[in-house]
């Protein structure tokens, strides 16, 4: 879309996909920073946890606080992790900023199911990564 919108001269935008995914295209006339986008608290949707900038970046988010079910006191998520064939255990939420959607998209599934410490090792230099895991004791926060 970001592509589309490009070829017909537009230079600034804000294109959400699905509400995973945002592209922020340039920067509104009021804010050079870019588009301000609020990483929502994954334990409190009414809190925010972070608030980012996006200008020609995206934002996707994966994460096991909206779409679950409980059984037998247990909660199931809807990520698949497919090494095992169950949920994906250990994270709550994932997001990541990138310069490209489809790298947003595309590495936040395997960020929220290996880990933070697999996401430490395997974050391209131009990702930004904020990670929440299901441990209250580990608070949300960047990967360096």
């Amino acid at each position: 879309m970001v592509d589309v919108l490009r070829q017909n001269g537009v230079q600034t935008a804000m294109v959400a996909g699905s509400g995973s995914s945002i592209y922020g295209m340039g920067a509104p006339p009021d804010e050079p920073r870019g588009w301000p986008v609020k990483i929502k608290d994954p334990r409190d949707s009414r809190k925010t946890m972070a608030e980012v900038w996006l200008k020609d970046s995206s934002m996707s988010t994966s994460g096991s606080y909206e779409k679950f079910f409980r059984a037998e006191g247990k909660i199931y998520a809807h990520i698949m992790d497919p090494r095992t064939g169950y949920p994906a255990q250990g994270s709550v939420s994932v997001s990541v900023i990138a310069p490209r959607t489809v790298d947003s998209e595309v590495w936040a599934k395997p960020y929220f199911i290996n880990g933070r410490q697999w996401a430490v090792k395997h974050r391209p230099k131009d990702f930004r990564v904020f990670f929440c895991e299901d441990r209250m004791d580990k608070p949300c926060a960047w990967l360096q």
